[in-house]
């Protein structure tokens, strides 16, 4: 669970001596705490356990406290090659990869180069790839709209730190909502606003800050999905703007994952007058 510092820094490209001068001078950091939230930028590791269809390990290690974590949970997985920002939250679940468990947990792909790290299971038995909280149904199965009462009403979407893909098994769900609760309330405007982490947060000796332009183009992608769904253009109504305020995102525990978002607001027709 515990890694060298040296090997830690490795990955990152540091010198192998400063890296041992500091590993032997300072003492082990305490454990993470159940609970604490952990944010930090690392080189991924895959572990090739099997359980089941998609059932290996991703792992990544926070030099900062020497600590390898699981980060298997998050609907984005790591990719072998690409650093990673991790930002989530420390549990008390059984060790079955190697690495403290996070969870909840967001992973984004960040630009840049890592060396490829992937390993046996050794020991580790792994788990079941995680299921996604919500699927969006097949197109065969009736929808249902919303029932009343109608009152203006935001549903929000998450994305990476600085891309504008609408992340697969969470957005399509959102869309799905929108667009039903549009139709059941007989809409006469959405505003679609979208937001970027834009105030620069240091985080494993990286500058991580997202640009204003990225909030234009997250609100542009969701205008589009919108169109393509049967939603007409000219009720949607685009907004941009950088440094939001956190949302309740898992219960309030991620909230530089929740500032990087759409929100899209729903306005529905005025009930009919008495």
């Amino acid at each position: 669970m515990r890694l060298s510092y040296a090997l830690c820094a490795i990955s990152f490209g540091l010198p192998l001596s400063a890296a041992s001068a500091q590993e032997a001078a300072s003492p082990p950091p305490p454990p993470a705490a159940s609970g604490e939230t952990r944010t930090f930028v690392a080189c991924p590791l895959y572990r090739d356990t099997d359980m089941g269809r998609k059932s290996g390990c991703w792992l990544g290690t926070d030099v900062a406290n020497r600590t390898r974590y699981d980060v298997t949970w998050a609907p984005i997985k790591p990719q072998v090659g690409k650093p990673i920002l991790v930002e989530g939250v420390v549990t008390a679940e059984a060790d079955t990869c190697g690495g403290v468990v996070l969870k909840p947990v967001r992973v984004s792909v960040l630009e840049g180069t890592c060396p490829v790290l992937q390993v046996a299971a050794e020991e580790f038995t792994g788990r079941p790839s995680p299921p996604p909280v919500e699927v969006l149904a097949p197109a065969s199965v009736p929808r249902e709209l919303p029932p009343p009462p109608y009152e203006k009403r935001d549903f929000s979407i998450y994305f990476e730190f600085g891309r504008d893909f609408l992340i697969y098994q969470h957005s399509e769900v959102a869309l799905e909502r929108i667009q039903l609760y549009t139709k059941a309330s007989q809409a006469t405007q959405l505003i679609v606003h979208g937001y970027a982490a834009t105030e620069p947060q240091l985080v494993s000796r990286r500058r991580i800050a997202e640009t204003l332009a990225l909030a234009e183009t997250r609100a542009k992608m969701v205008q589009e999905a919108l169109v393509r769904m049967g939603v007409p253009l000219d009720r949607l109504t685009l907004e941009w703007s950088g440094a939001p305020a956190p949302t309740d995102l898992e219960g309030g525990k991620l909230p530089e994952s929740s500032k990087r978002r759409v929100v899209v607001t729903v306005v529905p027709a005025a009930p009919p007058q008495p």
